[in-house]
Order: structure tokens, then sequence, then C-alpha cells
């Protein structure tokens, strides 16, 4: 009987440490035998499948299933979004080039905003400081423009430079040339390899004060983009820029038959060179519910009216008349003025004389609503169609002339 019941318990302490131990090979292996070679985020992608389907089964009888992983996965949705993002906005190769852009005239904001759609940091326009950064293609552009941006008081970033200056009068001139001397120090230094220049140039095309410093008459700077119908326009090493974004003939006209009654008029007989906040209220408004904008010539056909229009799409009419002055044809163009937009096809209505506005005005009149609608969808679509044309010729320019250049 003692016998017995020893080996009864020997039996129970046995078993005891077979469960013991299978407990513990459970515990240690288990686990790692049903999934030997996954992670846990690998795990719980296969087990999704499985989750969806109980909570598909189980949503039809009223009910949620809690999911561990709800928030983890969420994470890494975005995560694979935002990654999916980066890798369509990466530009393709190695973005190893950079050119600077600095802004001292006002066309350099037209250039930037407008061109190449960057922002600028801070967005206070009376800011003493302003800067922004855009990628087109292989190349990082950056834009530098403000009161203290002043000689040898910024950061140069590269070697490639575009300095945009005002050239239009005798002071302007003065201080474009300080730049330009500034960046021949620089060049002298090697801190500067490549120089280009968009000047807005003279009314009357009067810019012979640059010539010495174009490069091919011994100067630095190696690409010239000008404003105006200059004769010196090429395409090769000088090309055409847009000015961005009035008379009494005219005033005359209007008032023929009661035309002056269905047009906007603000006439000014001297030039305000600052806007108030309710005169440019007042201009916008006007620019975005006409049909019509009427771009009188000054000194000379272009204005920044006409561009002001195309960006609230209303059809400028333009006086297709050449103003006095050296401007005129070029070696490559010979449709002047306004070259630059006529052979872009710009869908505005040129007129030789304003005596030919009344039987516009009276057509005008018989255009039905929908189809003013499409006409000023259109524009806005050439618009924005010249503005992207504009920037690829710009930046195709200056990566052949400065950045395979510097392959070499």
């Amino acid at each position: 009987m003692r016998l017995t019941r020893k080996r009864f318990c020997s039996f129970i302490i046995a078993l005891y440490c077979l469960f013991s131990l299978y407990a513990a090979y459970l515990v240690f292996f288990g686990h790692r035998s049903r999934v030997p070679t996954a992670t846990s985020r690998g795990f719980r992608k296969r087990a999704a499948p499985a989750r969806e389907r109980r909570g598909r089964e189980q949503s039809t009888l009223g009910s949620e299933e809690w999911n561990p992983w709800e928030e983890d996965e969420k994470n890494e949705q975005q995560h694979r979004v935002k990654t999916s993002l980066q890798v369509l906005n990466k530009p393709k190769g190695k973005t190893d080039h950079s050119i600077q852009i600095w802004g001292k005239a006002a066309i350099g904001l037209y250039l930037w905003e407008h061109i190449f759609e960057g922002l600028l940091d801070p967005t206070d326009v009376t800011a003493q400081w302003r800067e922004g950064k855009s990628i087109v293609g292989n190349t990082h552009y950056s834009f530098l423009t403000g009161p203290s941006v002043v000689p040898g008081y910024f950061p140069i970033d590269t070697s490639n430079v575009v300095l945009v200056l005002n050239g239009r009068e005798k002071a302007k001139i003065s201080h474009a040339t300080q730049w330009l001397f500034f960046a021949q120090t620089l060049m002298k230094t090697q801190k500067l390899q490549h120089l280009a220049v968009v000047l807005l140039g003279n009314e009357l095309c009067n810019n012979d004060w640059i010539l010495k410093f174009l490069k091919k008459n011994g100067g630095l700077v190696e690409l010239l983009f000008i404003t105006y119908d200059s004769p010196w326009i090429n395409d090769v090493d000088i090309f055409q820029w847009p000015l961005g974004v009035a008379t009494q003939a005219l005033m005359n006209i209007l008032k023929q038959d009661g035309n002056d009654k269905l047009c906007w008029i603000s006439a000014r007989q001297q030039w305000q060179p600052q806007e108030t906040n309710v005169s440019l209220k007042n201009y916008q408004d006007a620019l975005l519910h006409s049909d019509l904008t009427l771009c009188p010539v000054g000194v000379n056909t272009e204005c920044y009216r006409i561009y002001e229009a195309c960006s609230y799409g209303s059809i400028p009419v333009v006086e297709d008349v050449m103003t006095g002055g050296n401007c005129g044809n070029s070696s490559v163009h010979y449709n002047a003025p306004l070259q630059l937009l006529k052979s872009r096809g710009a869908p505005f209505i040129f007129i030789k004389n304003w005596k030919e506005l009344p039987a516009i005005l009276e057509k005008e009149k018989t255009i039905v609503l929908q189809e003013k609608i499409q006409r000023r969808k259109e524009l806005l679509q050439w618009y924005q169609h010249f503005k992207t044309e504009l920037k690829m010729k710009f930046t195709d320019v200056l990566e052949n002339s400065f950045l395979m250049n510097n392959k070499h």
C-alpha cells in the first residue's frame, strides 16, 4: 500500500514537471514557431485582412471590433502617403545645382511670384529682407529682395547669380551700375562664375549704358533679359522680358454717344507713384468686373495694365502703335510693338486708332453672357500657359549657359 502511494506521488510529480516543461516551451518557442520570419509590423499586415473580414461580418450585426493596432496602422499609412508624395515631388537626378536671384527692381517680384509662383518670407511687403526658395528640375533657385539686400552685406550661397535691375532713368542706372561693379569684384575673387541680368529697360529703349557690361563686349553679363521691344533681342544672349503686373484722346472718344457710361473711368492728369489701399481695391474690382480693359499707349506701347488685366481675365484692348525712341523690330522679331505677346498668340483686341472703339463696344452688347465667361476662361488659361512657357525658357537658358559650363 505504501509502495503504491509512493508510485502515485512520483507519477503526479513527473506529470507536473512535464506540464511545466510544455508550458515553458509554448511561452518561449511556440510564438516564434508560428511566425518564424515576421516582424511585428509584418504580423499586423497579415492579420489585417482577417480583422477586416471579422469587422465586415460583425458590422452587419451592428457591433464594432476594437483594433489594438489601429493607431499604428494609421500612422504607417500617413507615413506611406507622405513618403509617396515626397518621391513624386522629388526632382529626377541629383539636385546639386543652384542659382541665386537678387531682386533690386520691382519686376523681380513679377519674376518670382508670378513666373516662378514662388513664396516669400516674410509675407509683409514692407519687410527689409525677404527670401524664397524653389526647385525647378534639378536646380535649386533662391530669391533675395528688400532694402537690406545691399552689396557686401548678405550671404552669397552660389557662384551663379541673376541680378534684377532698374535701368529706366539716370538715378536708377547709377544704382544698377554699382551692383554690376560689385558683381565684377566677386568675379575677380572667384566667388562668382556666371551672371545674368533681368533689366527693366528704358521706355525709349535707350539702354546703351549696359553694353560695356555684356560678355561679348568684354564684360561679365552672359545673358540679358530686357523689357520692351529692344532691337538688340537675338534669342541667343539677349532676350525679351515682359513688363509684368490714360490719354486725353481716348477720353474724348469715350464721351461720344454716351460710351463713357458703359465704362469704369478714372483719369489721372499726372502719375502717382504710390497707390492707396482704396485706389488699389477700386482698380482690382474694376478689372475683375470688366469684360474689356482699355490699354492706351504711354511713353511705350507696353504697360503694366496689360498683364494686370490678363490676371483677372479681362480682355486687353491694346493700342497697337509703335512709339518713338529706339524700340522696334529685332533680328528675330518683326512684329513690333509687343512682339513677345504677339509671338505667343495673345488673345487681345489690337486697334490702330481709338476711333475703332465705338464699334467694338457695340459688338460687346451683342455677346451673350456665356460667351463672355468662356472668353474670360480662355484668356486666363492662355496667360497661365504664357507664364509657364516663360519660366521654362528662362530656366533652360540659365541652366544651359551656367550649369553646362560648370561641367567643363
